[in-house]
């Protein structure tokens, strides 16, 4: 599965589905991105994991 963190410019971040799908909106960057990684730990490597970021 492959993730983008989209990132406002009111500095809140996006957590999305490659196609565009919205998963959540957090406060910033760091915290869409300990989710991402927190989500995928819970995965047990059942399938590969990417994110990326989006930035304006």
């Amino acid at each position: 599965m492959y993730c983008l963190i989209k990132e406002w410019p009111n500095k809140m971040a996006t957590l999305m589905t490659e196609d565009g799908v919205v998963l959540w909106t957090f406060s910033n960057v760091e915290e869409a991105r300990q989710v991402w990684q927190d989500w995928c730990s819970l995965q047990n490597d059942k399938m590969a994991f990417e994110i990326g970021n989006l930035i304006e």
